[in-house]
């Protein structure tokens, strides 16, 4: 705690945690954070809701943190990370194993793109069920504040909530229809004071020091992204060179003329989508294409 790059305000939690551990770029830490949490059985349409508001937060120059858990965790990373913009995960786990296993290439690109992973665990220590309500502290501790997208009555989610709210950090919640399952534990957080939201400037108008900038139209959805540019000339040049045989990053840009950051950015996007996977000496196509 008494290093110079141990962020300030988890100097001010209670329990704030003794040392952390990270990799990645430890000066995002300064910047504004706002954390973006919910449920890991997540619904489509909390799905839809984590893109939209995770892209629009990061058009307002605001870095994303959550948990890298599965569900909306997962959703405003790889958000973040398709539209450019800088994230924190915060693990509940030594930086040696990796959990869930199914995010390790998550975590590459986290790191690969200018993020931050952090965590209190040692690198040797494996995730444990009591580290998660640990972690979520700081989860919260490290942001402004916290946007609730769903969240049942009873989770780990409402459990942040509490945490940012006892550690004087803004909580906004999503309002949900009351027959929705996945939006109980919102709608209670609201009645307990959460500021209701409906759109990102809600958010940004609670904080003084920020300036809303209007969201163009022509932002879309993450679900949209791959087979909007996969329907696009250009982007498809690259994807058509991704073969069963692996292909390197070099051998693409010899045969496309792209730059490697346009390359890089393509490859990430269908990597975490499911399209391809990095094996080695390269990449293979995984998804048949049409």
């Amino acid at each position: 705690m008494d290093d110079k790059e141990y962020p300030e305000s988890l100097k001010k939690i209670k329990n704030p945690p003794k040392q952390l551990y990270y990799e990645g770029h430890i000066e995002l830490l300064k910047n504004n954070i706002i954390s973006i949490i919910g449920s890991r059985a997540c619904s489509e349409n909390g799905i839809k809701l984590a893109e939209k508001f995770t892209r629009e937060l990061v058009y307002q120059g605001i870095t994303i943190g959550s948990g890298m858990a599965v569900g909306i965790d997962t959703i405003a990373h790889k958000t973040t990370l398709l539209e450019k913009g800088k994230t924190i995960a915060v693990l509940a786990n030594g930086l040696k194993h990796i959990f869930p296993k199914e995010n390790n290439v998550l975590y590459k690109q986290i790191i690969q793109n200018g993020g931050l992973i952090i965590t209190e665990y040692p690198p040797e220590e494996k995730a444990k069920s009591k580290n998660f309500l640990e972690r979520n502290r700081i989860v919260s501790g490290i942001a402004l504040g916290i946007l609730v997208i769903e969240s049942a009555y009873r989770s780990g989610t409402s459990v942040t909530a509490r945490l940012a709210k006892e550690q004087k950090r803004k909580v906004f919640a999503l309002p949900h229809e009351v027959n929705d399952i996945h939006g109980v534990g919102n709608n209670h957080l609201i009645q307990k004071g959460a500021k209701i939201v409906t759109n990102t400037k809600d958010i940004i108008e609670e904080f003084p020091f920020l300036t809303y900038k209007k969201i163009p139209k022509e932002k879309i959805s993450m679900s949209n992204y791959i087979k909007r540019h996969c329907n696009n000339q250009e982007y498809n040049d690259i994807y058509q060179q991704i073969k069963e045989e692996p292909i390197s990053l070099n051998e693409i840009y010899e045969k496309t003329s792209k730059s490697i950051a346009d390359i890089n950015h393509t490859l990430l996007m269908l990597e975490l989508e499911g399209y391809i996977k990095k094996v080695t000496g390269g990449y293979i196509c995984i998804l048949e294409k049409k």
